[in-house]
């Protein structure tokens, strides 16, 4: 009777070890492939709120002029021509003809898209933008 006893003993043992071994194969695939995995152990939860979008009223901007690297926080309801005027003050540039994002790659001619603020361009919260003048 003893023995019956330990063998069922260690059989429970053996299948709960190829359970968890099972579980953890599953959630590292899951992890590799960026999924999540149920696990039927885990409790419940209520679905949470979905955070509201923040309202930035700021661009961190990097622009990359021929003078050098000028990094500056604007409104974000500046116009690209604003901005434009701004640098030629700063720098000296004669005419800045366009603003150029490489990713994702973008163009913004003057006199085209000049009339656009910067939360319009997408360049809200933060941008790099290489600035082409004449």
């Amino acid at each position: 009777m003893e023995d019956l006893e330990a063998k069922r003993r260690i059989k429970a043992k053996i299948e709960a070890d190829k359970a968890e071994r099972k579980r953890k194969e599953e959630e590292a695939k899951a992890a590799r492939e960026g999924r999540l995995v149920s696990t039927p152990a885990a409790p419940v939860t209520a679905p949470s709120t979905p955070k509201p979008a923040a309202a930035h009223t700021e661009a961190r901007l990097r622009l990359q002029t021929p003078a050098g690297t000028i990094q500056k926080t604007y409104p974000a309801d500046m116009t690209l021509f604003e901005l434009a005027q701004q640098l030629q003050t700063e720098t000296g540039l004669a005419v800045v003809e366009s603003f150029t994002m490489n990713f994702p790659r973008k163009t913004f001619a003057a006199g085209v898209d000049y009339g656009q603020t910067l939360k319009e361009a997408g360049l809200v919260p933060s941008a790099v933008l290489i600035v082409k003048g004449l």
